[in-house]
């Protein structure tokens, strides 16, 4: 566990997309794969690797008994989208006498991430002092399971009040810092995730269906 780090899971999204499947006032965060709560198996993972985990949820948003310790945000603003969610989640976590030099941010429909994962990219993080930590998979980089230093919350807040979105956050970083962002390739995570599961995200209904099947195969073994 790192006493540096904080978790930041992100539970408030409007899942617009999955409106067939009628997941209520809780939406994602809510869902079960493999009989637990979304947001459940999120805060289970990252909370192994990090000092304490925050959830950043919808004001009004129900949300299932979380694991102890875990802390709930609600937005300041509103269908802000992701980005605002994430700075409302720093701006609690860096509120105490001892801020956190990183945090894990994550949304809440990963539920198969592996804390091994989680500790990896922290100690990227912390071996290379870059600012942004960003794996990438299938060519696109995952900003929604990546590490960002808690010193870009004015980045981050400026960038939210503007309406732009994590990504903006990345490629204005890798513009004008190009030092302080270390993008993470698949093959730096295969070792302890060989089929990048924690990376699988429930975007549209099919993903649920999809993601409860692959959960009833046993793993491979290298």
């Amino acid at each position: 566990m790192r006493i540096d780090s904080v978790g930041i899971v992100l539970a408030g999204g409007r899942s617009s997309r999955m409106a067939p499947l009628n997941l209520g006032p809780g939406g994602k965060a809510s869902l079960e794969v493999d009989g637990m709560a979304c947001v459940v198996r999120v805060c289970t993972a990252v909370r192994t690797a990090v000092a304490r985990v925050i959830v950043v949820a919808a004001e009004g948003q129900p949300l299932p008994p979380l694991p102890d310790g875990v802390a709930v945000v609600r937005d300041t603003t509103p269908d802000g989208g992701p980005l605002a969610a994430i700075r409302d989640g720093l701006v609690h976590a860096v509120a105490g006498s001892t801020p956190p030099r990183w945090a894990f941010v994550a949304s809440c429909d990963l539920p198969h991430l592996s804390s091994s994962i989680v500790a990896r990219l922290l100690e990227v993080a912390s071996d290379t002092s870059a600012a942004f930590v960003v794996p990438v998979v299938g060519g696109h980089p995952q900003v929604l399971g990546s590490v960002m230093a808690c010193d870009l919350l004015p980045r981050v807040a400026a960038a939210a009040a503007a309406g732009r979105g994590p990504r903006a956050v990345l490629d204005d970083l890798a513009a004008s810092r190009p030092d302080a962002v270390r993008l993470v390739p698949e093959n730096d995570l295969i070792d302890i995730d060989p089929a990048l599961r924690s990376f699988d995200d429930i975007d549209v209904p099919d993903d649920v269906a999809r993601l409860q099947r692959f959960s009833k195969i046993p793993p491979s073994r290298h």
